[in-house]
């Protein structure tokens, strides 16, 4: 369960499935900088998220993992929302944007398999299916736009639309974007600026997970046990 900018919610259906797909695309581009006894610190996998970026591919996966387990499944209470998990999901739907452009730059119409839903596909099903929810509706209770693009069209800003929807449906806001506004100033100031804004003390100052390099692959076993189980 996750405090959605549409209520406490669990993912599902066409939402969660293309959520899931990403949130697994995102963990092979990290397991590459990742061994059984070593990391590669350089900075890997932008996605010009920058609270995001900033952390080291294990600390991503475990974020990962959180933003699976408590925006996927039933659990019995949500996470206390924060800069760097609000960030994950930013990140999340950043990753749908960019394999929807990498779709459109190298694979044809004709490239795409029956029995394997496109990007684009993908996103349309979840947009239909979120703004048919009176409950997720990142329109507010508009009705589905008539003009959607079709399947197959190639304007990446029509695409871009869509997924910033549907981050819309999830993310109450962009706070997580005030971050070194907040970090780096008297915090006297920084109090002050987030009581007029109401943003919770610790937002911006939680600590992300860091798994040891012994419970990283576990961590990504349990990710794709959940993300793999949702329907594609």
């Amino acid at each position: 369960m996750w405090h959605t900018s549409r209520g406490d919610r669990t993912l599902s259906g066409e939402e969660a499935s293309l959520v899931g797909t990403s949130i697994d695309t995102m963990i092979d581009a990290l397991l590459v900088h990742i061994d059984e006894e070593f990391e590669d610190p350089r900075a890997v996998c932008e996605s010009g998220i920058g609270v995001y970026d900033r952390f080291t591919a294990s600390q991503r996966i475990g974020l990962l993992h959180d933003v699976a387990e408590y925006l996927l499944t039933e659990t019995s209470a949500a996470l206390p929302l924060s800069a760097a998990l609000e960030a994950t999901i930013a990140a999340i739907f950043v990753e749908v944007r960019d394999q929807v452009a990498i779709e459109i730059d190298f694979l044809s119409a004709q490239s795409s398999h029956a029995d394997k839903p496109t990007w684009r596909q993908k996103v349309l099903a979840a947009y239909q299916a979120v703004a048919g929810d009176p409950n997720s509706d990142p329109d507010g209770g508009d009705a589905i736009e008539d003009d959607l693009p079709e399947e197959t069209c190639e304007d990446i800003h029509a695409w871009e639309y869509l997924v910033d929807r549907l981050a819309d449906a999830i993310l109450w806001d962009r706070d997580f974007e005030m971050a070194d506004g907040f970090l780096d100033v008297d915090p006297g100031v920084s109090h002050q600026r987030r009581r007029l804004l109401g943003i919770n003390d610790d937002y911006f100052t939680s600590v992300a997970p860091d798994p040891r390099p012994g419970e990283i692959f576990r961590l990504i076993s349990k990710t794709r046990d959940i993300v793999r189980g949702k329907p594609r």
